[in-house]
């Protein structure tokens, strides 16, 4: 099954209970740059769901003028070893659809907000 796990530079919280995330207690894990905090082991795939994975990442850089938050779709199984096997990065502001947060199996996403000027 594959989980969504997030990983950022400030401390994440558990969110509100609408897609299930949970506090992670893996250490490091390679392709990221920082440890991941939470987890998402319903899985992610409705329009909803990533509706509020997108409202979770904006409420949870709301406080910060620049923040990233990685997102990674991977295979948690005993028999395999996570691992990230692709990445792409993506402006915060620039996400126009939820649909961009649906990410493949392997797949990293790095997100970053930075001030915005008009």
């Amino acid at each position: 099954m594959t989980y969504y796990y997030l990983a950022s530079d400030q401390k994440l919280g558990s969110g509100n209970g609408t897609i299930g995330m949970a506090m992670s207690a893996l250490e490091l894990v390679s392709g990221f740059d920082y440890p991941i905090q939470v987890e998402n082991i319903n899985g992610l795939e409705k329009e909803w769901e990533l509706q509020a994975l997108l409202q979770y990442i904006q409420n949870h850089t709301a406080p910060y003028k620049i923040c990233p938050v990685q997102v990674a779709n991977l295979l948690n199984s005993n028999r395999v070893e996570l691992k990230v096997r692709s990445k792409s990065k993506v402006l915060l502001h620039e996400i126009a659809e939820p649909e961009q947060l649906l990410l493949e199996e392997g797949h990293l996403l790095i997100i970053k907000k930075v001030p915005r000027f008009t």
